[in-house]
């Protein structure tokens, strides 16, 4: 049985903390990169280090990272030869890093292209490059669940998905879409119901909201644990992003993150962790908002 569903067993009986942000705790350890997962080979120590303080702050699910490391994003920063050694170590230093009991999610975001009719990626295209991602990743034997997140648009979801179980069948997908608007929508128009219910008869096995407007993720949740019966995750920003002398920060404090927290396990939330700005700090809180949440 995959470890994925023994993760989807432990949802029913209790919260589980993921851990936060890749890249902006990169750029604070003085790490530049044209994709973040480059990094996996530049700077691995420093992949390794920032996974580990997670754990140590209270984090018991893990993202590799390949956010970015689809063929897609990949090309254009002049990395896509080096997909295939980018998205192995990526694995091999998480695990190294978290242990073999920790839970671990082969991650993969959007590839940065719009699907035809509004761009002119096909679908075909889309899920030819997460299938490369995939058939990488989860040949390791050691990724617990597939991660798919970000995502503004549905069909772009669906071909990730779509290439995950061409993969692996068995393979336990969890989907997390942006909903940029603070009304509750992505910038493609779907709304939490909308992309909850095309997920769930999609057959993923969690479903829930990463990054985008703070409020609209809180809209988004509810709506989602109203449309379907499934574990729901959430990943907030460290507050709503801010451009400061041309930099965008993000300011809230680990107390602000854990009470965001604190709302999303109150609607419902099983999985909860951290997205942009967050830090080791924010998850000590978020880990702490979880536990009272029991």
């Amino acid at each position: 049985m995959h470890r994925g569903r023994k993760l989807l067993e432990q949802l029913s009986e209790c919260v589980l903390v993921c851990e936060g942000a890749m890249g902006t705790m990169l750029t604070a350890h003085g790490v530049s990169y044209r994709n973040t997962g480059e990094v996996n080979l530049t700077h691995p120590d420093v992949v390794g280090a920032i996974h580990r303080a997670y754990q140590e702050a209270g984090a018991q699910v893990f993202q590799t990272n390949t956010f970015a490391a689809n063929l897609g994003m990949l090309r254009r920063a002049g990395l896509a030869d080096q997909a295939a050694s980018i998205q192995t170590a990526a694995v091999k230093i998480i695990r190294d890093a978290v242990g073999p009991e920790a839970y671990v999610a082969a991650n993969a975001g959007p590839t940065g292209d719009l699907l035809e009719p509004l761009g002119k990626l096909s679908y075909d295209e889309a899920v030819a490059i997460y299938r490369q991602q995939f058939e990488v990743m989860l040949a390791s034997q050691m990724i617990d669940f597939v991660l798919i997140e970000t995502f503004e648009d549905l069909g772009e979801a669906q071909a990730a998905i779509e290439a995950a179980r061409a993969v692996d069948p068995e393979m336990v997908i969890a989907v997390t879409l942006s909903f940029s608007m603070a009304g509750g929508t992505t910038m493609m128009g779907v709304t939490g119901a909308q992309a909850a219910r095309e997920l769930a008869a999609a057959g993923v096995d969690i479903v829930g909201a990463n990054c985008g407007d703070l409020d609209g993720l809180l809209v988004a949740v509810r709506q989602m644990g109203q449309a379907v019966d499934l574990p729901l995750m959430a990943q907030a920003n460290a507050g709503n992003p801010q451009l400061e002398e041309g930099v965008t920060v993000y300011r809230a404090t680990p107390r602000e993150s854990g009470e965001m927290a604190a709302q999303l396990i109150e609607s419902g939330v099983r999985v909860v962790g951290g997205c942009c700005g967050t830090t080791p700090d924010h998850i000590r809180e978020i880990a702490r908002a979880a536990r009272a949440g029991l």
